[in-house]
């Protein structure tokens, strides 16, 4: 497409979407500071983090570290594949659950989650809790344990 003297290239493709968890637990037992998650292959994705203790209720989870969103400096929300050299008190904010990338891995992804759990389910939330993409549903726990969002990126 030309615009001017300028050539701007279209690119169209289908939409992607990413599966995001937080919540006090993971916090609370201090999954969120662990040395692995400045593993230099979990910060460009050639490896996710799969451990026994880190679970969703009962399942395990396996999350993709450089998608993630850690919280660096003045609570700044950094991707983890843009994270460089951490500073110090970094921590994890957002978990980034591994899907195929397409809404109906993450649906499922999701609903094996949401069977273990007493999670409130929101399918037109008014707003992004975590401010990347489009949040097209939101799960909460009452009990503030865990959380989650769909969100079309």
């Amino acid at each position: 497409m030309s615009y001017g003297d300028r050539t701007i290239s279209v690119v169209t493709q289908a939409d992607r979407y990413a599966l995001y968890a937080w919540g006090n637990w993971f916090y609370e037992v201090g999954l969120d500071r662990l040395d692995e998650w400045l593993d230099s292959d979990v910060l460009n994705g050639a490896r996710t983090v799969e451990r026994d203790d880190l679970t969703m209720y009962e399942s395990e989870l396996r999350i993709d570290g450089s998608k993630s969103f850690y919280i660096v400096e003045n609570d700044e929300y950094v991707l983890g594949r843009e994270l460089g050299t951490p500073p110090r008190g970094w921590r994890v904010g957002y978990l980034n659950i591994v899907t195929d990338g397409t809404l109906d891995n993450a649906l499922e992804v999701a609903a094996r989650l949401e069977e273990e759990a007493d999670l409130d389910r929101d399918d037109a939330p008014g707003s992004n809790p975590i401010a990347y993409g489009e949040v097209v549903t939101v799960w909460e726990d009452p009990h503030g344990q865990w959380d989650m969002a769909l969100v079309r990126v």
